[in-house]
């Protein structure tokens, strides 16, 4: 795939390609959930609720794989980051893994390094065993996990606004947008409750009264 053209004065810009991919931020304190949306060697647009600031140093991770990077734009909910290396390869951003490497060589290279070295006689280097990464506490999966009912509720109101434009629709359909339109609400609300360090009290703060009832009814037994 040819490099992206750049315009006058600017640097041309690797070909990325589209993904969605589920990735976390770290930037000083700031720790967040993002969804790689493309990416290239060089860089990556990221979407996410809580997003650094131009210019800000971060590490993206995913899995095994982490790499330093710096925000070069920021707006609408998504930001651009320029890796400050570019050892990692799509594809093992994609797998959340490492390839196996030889005297730095991957895939068929580091087959055909590894036979002429058995040829010439050399010593094989140990080959790293691959790190498990470990699994999240309950608390990064809850957080994750309202991450995702969020971004759900945006992608409803993406939908529905697109719907109401069209009046054929809105007259057809007034009965489901409705509907459309209340899930998004409860949506929003459930992933405030689970964001909120006191969930009890954060329910009893949400807004619809039928879905604050059900979340407060008594247990039975």
């Amino acid at each position: 795939m040819p490099t992206t053209p750049a315009a006058p004065g600017q640097v041309a810009r690797a070909p990325r390609k589209n993904l969605m991919l589920a990735a976390t931020i770290q930037a000083g304190t700031l720790q967040a959930t993002v969804r790689i949306r493309n990416l290239s060697q060089s860089g990556a647009m990221l979407d996410g609720v809580a997003l650094p600031n131009i210019g800000t140093k971060l590490v993206l991770r995913r899995a095994v794989i982490e790499m330093p990077a710096t925000v070069v734009w920021q707006a609408g909910g998504r930001c651009g980051i320029q890796f400050e290396a570019t050892s990692i390869s799509v594809d093992e951003w994609v797998a959340g893994l490492l390839t196996p490497s030889f005297n730095g060589y991957k895939g068929q290279q580091r087959v055909d390094a590894i036979q002429h070295a058995v040829r010439s006689g050399a010593a094989l280097p140990a080959e790293p065993e691959a790190a498990t990464p470990a699994g999240p506490d309950r608390d990064v999966l809850d957080a994750r996990v309202a991450e995702e009912i969020l971004y759900v509720q945006r992608l409803l109101d993406s939908l529905g606004e697109n719907l109401v434009e069209d009046p054929i629709l809105l007259q057809r359909h007034a009965r489901a947008l409705q509907n459309l339109d209340r899930a998004s609400q409860v949506l929003e609300q459930i992933g405030a409750v689970l964001k909120a360090p006191d969930r009890v009290s954060a329910a009893s703060q949400v807004k619809m009264e039928d879905l604050r009832s059900r979340l407060l009814r008594p247990t039975q037994g």
